[in-house]
């Protein structure tokens, strides 16, 4: 299958801005990435897919950060929202690196790496991440993973101040393994009776528990940890989600422990 080109995923999240800015906010999981940024004790923050940089302003709480991303709408409302002193934001190819071993810590939440539909695309953004590491640096992704080859159709509900968000999400799997098909409704249901629709598609590759490691290992990263939630409990068959932690080879860094809970960092 051909790659996803870039301009398909910048034109997805361009149609859905005004309802995934609310998504966003229910999705964001700031404590948990602010406590393996206050675990991994880096000197510099990478996040990959930075999106409306929600995730970015809580890890530069812990350390200097930068988010990268392709969308130029998203990065413009992240910038205006940082202000003097906050995150830096990028324009940026997550298959090329930022800055070469300039990164003590790199995540990766909401999986951004889905849309790389190529094997060949998803090891260039795996040795990117790698390259952009310093040594002994750690990547963290939140990785898409779907159970077999079930079509699922979850509904989600988001509430905010002007009413009650509804998305609901496809999830085909087609031919080619690991790769998915997906399709987003949203309705936003406003208090005194409007409501906003939206859809949009795309494909995503899932990650495959079977190849994980090797895939990591080519990039010159070794795995360290594979979560099924933001519980640090193991991976497992029924996890709803995979995330990664692994390793750039190097000097040893501090432990990212399981099912561990960091104090909160003193910064402001």
């Amino acid at each position: 299958m051909p790659d996803t080109p870039v301009s398909d995923v910048t034109d997805y999240y361009r149609s859905i801005l005004p309802f995934y800015e609310k998504e966003s906010v229910s999705r964001a999981h700031l404590a948990f990435w602010r406590e393996i940024a206050v675990e991994a004790s880096p000197r510099r923050i990478l996040e990959l897919g930075a999106g409306l940089g929600r995730i970015t302003a809580a890890l530069h709480r812990v350390a200097p950060a930068v988010g990268a991303d392709l969308s130029l709408e998203m990065l413009a409302r992240a910038r205006a929202r940082s202000g003097a002193g906050g995150p830096k934001f990028v324009a940026a190819d997550a298959r090329r690196p930022v800055a070469r071993g300039a990164f003590d810590l790199i995540v990766a939440p909401g999986d951004p790496v889905s849309h790389a539909t190529s094997l060949q695309d998803r090891r260039a953004i795996l040795r990117a991440a790698a390259a952009a590491l310093a040594p002994g640096g750690r990547l963290v992704i939140e990785g898409l993973y779907r159970r077999g080859d079930r079509i699922a159709m979850p509904v989600r509900r988001v509430r905010h101040p002007e009413g009650v968000l509804v998305i609901e999400e496809s999830w085909y799997p087609l031919a080619v393994r690991d790769l998915w098909h997906a399709r987003y409704l949203y309705r936003d249901k406003l208090r005194g009776g409007g409501e906003k629709t939206a859809a949009a598609s795309f494909v995503a590759r899932a990650w495959n528990p079977a190849t994980v490691r090797r895939e990591m290992a080519r990039a010159g990263l070794r795995v360290e940890a594979l979560w099924g939630d933001f519980d640090r409990k193991p991976f497992g068959p029924g996890s709803p989600r995979m995330i990664v932690v692994a390793r750039r080879a190097g000097p040893e860094g501090s432990p990212i422990r399981a099912g561990s809970r960091a104090r909160p960092s003193r910064r402001r």
